[in-house]
């Protein structure tokens, strides 16, 4: 960078009345940075605050003086700051590239050097703010930066599909929650996304119900959705029970009074303990034997049933009894 030095300020004095009084009064003059002045014929003229009576000595002062002094470049080149940038990702973040800075100017150099500084983060995340600087320098070390901002935004939600639904048959058959059915979550910056359960929210109905099971799916912008998935519990598988062994009885009193415990090897696929009743009884109508048909229905919580029936049989085989009775003595054939 240059300075204004007091050498320079009387440099600048002298060329400015220099070229003042070589304009007015030396004919077919010549002049400028660089350049010898020449005139027709060999005079004294009066320059600056001397006289110097050789036009040749005047010549190589005064070119001595404008190539010390008057060249000295203290003015800083200029550019205007890149466009700013935003990119969704970290990995978008452009290299840096000289080029963006394309109006960089100088009063001098023809084309002033431009060079990548550095990037500084804000430090902050989502968005995250990087300040890349440039440098813009002219061939006199005159130098200027200028800066662009790069903003990292990812707004942009990760991708999942629901998990396939699900049908159980009993309560306890309904799986623990696992990430892993969610198996195609997908971002454009995270490699991973994470997966992770939320909830599991029932319709409130039964056999069927219906669970919906959610699960989210976030980035490491935070950017996040939700996948379900649906669990039906739907009973549809009838309990088991054997038919309770026949009876046979002589008479319509002995018919046995109803008893549920008969029944004892009813089971079911979701419920330790199917409900046992009594139905009803229905005759054959016959009579010795008369056939009775006891049925027992079974049913579990899912309201699936089954009956068994008992067969009840009245068959009297059993003879009546008397005693003979008391010998009887008669006189006469007419008295029998």
């Amino acid at each position: 960078m240059g300075k204004i030095t007091p050498r320079f300020l009387f440099a600048v004095i002298i060329c400015g009345l220099f070229l003042l009084s070589a304009k007015a009064v030396i004919p077919n003059t010549s002049y400028g940075p660089n350049r010898a002045i020449t005139v027709d014929k060999q005079q004294s003229y009066f320059i600056g605050f001397y006289i110097y009576s050789s036009t040749k000595e005047a010549s190589e002062i005064i070119a001595s003086t404008i190539d010390a002094d008057c060249t000295e470049d203290i003015t800083n080149p200029t550019a205007s700051n890149p466009a700013p940038v935003t990119v969704q990702c970290a990995a978008d973040i452009p290299a840096p590239d000289i080029t963006v800075v394309n109006d960089e100017a100088d009063n001098c150099t023809t084309n002033p050097n431009v060079a990548f500084v550095e990037d500084t983060s804000d430090g902050n995340s989502n968005p995250e703010v990087i300040t890349r600087i440039y440098s813009v320098t002219d061939d006199a070390n005159n130098s200027i930066n200028v800066t662009q901002t790069i903003t990292v935004d990812d707004t942009q939600l990760p991708t999942a599909s629901n998990p396939s639904p699900v049908t159980v048959q009993c309560t306890a058959d309904i799986p623990a929650p696992d990430i892993t059915v969610v198996t195609d979550e997908a971002d454009n910056c995270t490699t991973n996304p994470n997966v992770a359960f939320v909830e599991d929210t029932s319709d409130g109905n039964s056999n069927p119900e219906v669970i919906t099971r959610t699960y989210s799916v976030t980035d490491d912008a935070n950017n996040s959705i939700n996948v379900t998935q649906t669990i039906t519990i739907d009973d549809t598988q009838l309990p088991t029970a054997s038919n309770p062994s026949p009876v046979t009885v002589q008479c319509t009193a002995d018919i046995p009074a109803p008893d549920i415990t008969v029944v004892n090897d009813e089971a079911d696929n979701c419920i330790t303990n199917p409900s046992v009743a009594f139905v009803e009884d229905t005759s054959d109508g016959n009579s010795n034997p008369e056939v009775i048909t006891r049925t027992y229905s079974v049913t579990d919580d899912a309201n699936n049933s089954i009956n068994v029936t008992q067969t009840i049989t009245i068959d009297d085989t059993q003879l009546p009894t008397a005693s003979s009775p008391a010998p009887v003595t008669v006189q006469c054939a007419a008295d029998i």
